[in-house]
């Protein structure tokens, strides 16, 4: 009976105990919490800082959508491939999490810190003309630096669960991460969106040491298994590009996949660059009456997690992401015509949680379902590919 509790659960070559996939499960947690906080600053304060030192709307677009989709169209395939078909003693993914963070943090603090760099920047040439050119100018280089970084992050950490957590248990596992998202990102509006505007410089460096103690320390304890060797292409990158293209793009089912998977992101593009502003601007929310909107918004989301990610383990997720789809349809015209207050917001942020707390319960599981598990990475990346090309196309054009 002891033996088999030990071999009960697998994932390639790993098995589990119960205490050993409750540990899984609490590192991975600790790992993306510390990402959650890392995403929820990025894109909520810095357009704010652009907006602070009048940068237009369509710089905002600019830097926050169109430069960060450029670099992940270039980037990221070359990354997740040479991902999965890197073996080493720490694993395929690891490697590329672990040695990548510090940078991630040092972008981030830079950032936040970009007031105080500009200004040095103008004193040290003799500059005494409007500031404001010498910190967007930095802070343009933070960001560019931070989104090559910070792909590693946000798109190889999502790589790890397809190697490391069985697969009965994905939509739960997913669900569970979602949930600590959305704690995350209670935490985040509720307790420091009230002082983005006095403390931001705090804010960024306080978070990215966050992210790169707590994400270091997931690398050290998630132990990844044993792969066989990858497939072997011809000599040179070229052949390595040509292999990507001929796996990725030659079945008119994937491509159709990642257009749908694409679009529906991209929808939300205005809404995540300009949220913040639309309510300070336009509602006159203060940042707090903000912060309290989206953090109730995401305490709905942490209670429905849960049953949607059950949900997901025992119909097929494509069926939970279509429901997800379909109900946004509905739910975005509202927002568009209906948003007019503080109440209307409130009302707003909630049904938007809702709706896509559908939809990211089952994303991760349905890509785990639908993508070759041995080019997992390669597949999530031609995903990225595309939607990137819309986000850099509908970034500039959103400001």
């Amino acid at each position: 009976m002891e033996q088999k509790e030990k071999t009960l659960y697998r994932c390639g070559t790993l098995t589990y105990t119960k205490v050993g996939l409750v540990n899984l499960a609490v590192w991975l947690l600790w790992g993306d919490f510390s990402l959650i906080l890392l995403n929820n600053v990025f894109p909520a304060l810095t357009p704010l800082q652009l907006n602070l030192h009048n940068a237009s709307n369509a710089t905002i677009g600019l830097l926050m959508g169109t430069i960060p989709s450029i670099v992940t169209f270039i980037a990221n395939p070359i990354i997740s491939t040479s991902s999965d078909r890197t073996r080493s003693k720490w694993g395929r993914r690891i490697p590329y999490l672990l040695f990548t963070a510090p940078f991630t943090a040092m972008f981030m603090i830079l950032l936040g810190w970009s007031d105080y760099v500009g200004k040095w920047l103008m004193k040290l040439v003799s500059y005494n003309g409007d500031p404001s050119l010498f910190i967007i100018a930095v802070m343009s280089i933070c960001v560019i630096g931070y989104s090559i970084f910070q792909m590693f992050s946000d798109s190889v950490f999502w790589y790890i669960f397809a190697d490391v957590v069985p697969d009965q248990f994905m939509g739960r596992f997913m669900a569970a991460f979602r949930v600590i998202g959305a704690v995350g990102g209670m935490v985040f509006n509720y307790f420091v969106m009230p002082y983005a505007k006095t403390h931001t410089a705090i804010i960024f460096t306080v978070i990215a040491l966050i992210y790169w103690a707590s994400f270091s320390a997931m690398c050290l304890q998630v132990k990844e298994g044993e792969y066989p060797p990858p497939e072997k292409y011809a000599p040179g990158i070229f052949s390595v590009f040509k292999g990507f293209f001929r796996d990725c793009f030659s079945t008119s089912f994937y491509v159709i996949l990642f257009i749908g998977l694409a679009m529906n992101y991209v929808s939300t593009i205005c809404r995540n660059n300009f949220n913040f502003l639309f309510a300070l601007h336009d509602l006159k929310l203060t940042s707090a009456e903000y912060g309290e909107a989206m953090a109730v918004g995401l305490a709905v989301a942490a209670v429905l997690f849960m049953p949607m990610g059950y949900l997901v383990d025992k119909i097929h997720p494509i069926r939970v992401y279509l429901l997800g789809a379909l109900l946004v349809i509905f739910v975005n015209p509202y927002g568009f015509y209906c948003v007019k207050d503080y109440k209307t917001f409130m009302i707003m942020s909630i049904m938007l949680q809702v709706v896509y707390t559908i939809q990211y319960a089952s994303m991760s599981p349905l890509n785990v379902k639908l993508f070759p598990l041995a080019k997992y990475g390669q597949f999530c990346s031609a995903a990225a590919m595309i939607k990137a090309v819309l986000l850099a196309l509908s970034g500039w054009v959103s400001g």
